[in-house]
């Protein structure tokens, strides 16, 4: 079953995944972005943590694969992934519920690219949702 996640906080994957490094400088991330400084780093490893903490959240249960990277679009992260069993997530009549749960209530890091946001935790329902999943294929 292919699923997709979409947020309205910043999951860019940039690869940086360490403390700061002042040997490496200057560079580019696997985003795009210039690493020139201090504060250009740890802003591209916070983005990086987004996306770290997400991908944890989708493997509590099972292991996901084919994941796409994150694209930005109307300031909303996108991405796909796949896992093996349909109703890996469902709870009773909502195919995400046990997803949901996981993810409720987890904090993120902002102050990155993204443009609004009015909860600095993950809320997967109401009026300050933030993350959405849809299926977007199923394997038969």
């Amino acid at each position: 079953m292919q699923i997709q996640c979409r947020t309205i906080f910043d999951i860019t994957e940039t690869g940086i995944t360490g403390h700061f490094k002042p040997q490496r400088i200057p560079f580019s991330d696997r985003a795009g972005h210039r690493i020139v400084d201090q504060p250009s780093w740890d802003r591209a490893r916070n983005q990086q943590r987004n996306l770290e903490t997400i991908m944890q959240l989708l493997q509590l249960r099972t292991q996901i694969f084919d994941v796409s990277a994150p694209v930005n679009h109307n300031n909303h992260w996108n991405f796909s992934f796949t896992v093996e069993f349909e109703g890996i997530y469902q709870q009773e009549q909502d195919p995400f519920g046990i997803l949901k749960q996981d993810c409720e209530g987890v904090p993120m890091l902002t102050g990155l690219d993204e443009k609004f946001i009015t909860n600095l935790f993950l809320t997967t329902d109401g009026s300050q949702q933030n993350i959405w999943f849809d299926v977007v294929t199923v394997n038969n």
